[in-house]
């Protein structure tokens, strides 16, 4: 029993700290969506800005500018906690103002999914980091419904110093 007992107890506590580095690795791959992101559209620009907070931390305001004016439409907070990482959006004017949050399930080549298979739209959330100053994102109805979509292609707004 003991023979057993050892490498079983030896494979959890390596898990326990492997697992948490390798997040926090993805994480920090997240940290190239800091700064601004426009997309322009027919009635004016959409955008998102991303803050580093901390190492474990992201926040992000999502706006859209029509004319001399800037519409707060969502905040993220973007996460790495002991549980894995989240997209937490909170709307403006969806789910009564409250936070739903998306976990992330892949992170490939500059591609991260978050997804909620419980949310009522959109269940998955994709960033897909193209270059530095090239972002596509996109929400749709996840893997039941992926044709139901928006599609955001933003560019990185540079510093005019």
């Amino acid at each position: 029993m003991k023979k057993i007992l050892l490498p079983v107890a030896f494979f959890i506590i390596v898990t326990a700290y492997v697992e948490p580095a390798n997040e926090l690795k993805v994480f920090k791959q997240l940290y190239n969506l800091e700064g601004m992101w426009l997309m322009k559209t027919n009635k004016g620009f959409i955008g998102e800005e991303w803050m580093k907070m901390n190492e474990h931390y992201l926040q992000n305001r999502g706006f859209m500018v029509k004319g001399d004016d800037t519409i707060i439409t969502e905040t993220v907070g973007l996460r790495n906690n002991n549980e894995g990482i989240f997209y937490t959006s909170t709307v403006e004017d969806q789910n009564n103002k409250q936070p739903v949050s998306f976990k992330l399930t892949s992170a490939e080549n500059n591609v991260f999914v978050f997804e909620n298979p419980l949310h009522n739209f959109p269940k998955r959330i994709t960033y897909h980091l193209l270059n530095k100053d090239s972002l596509h994102a996109w929400i749709d109805g996840g893997k039941d419904n992926p044709n139901k979509k928006l599609s955001f292609a933003y560019y990185r707004v540079k510093n005019k110093n």
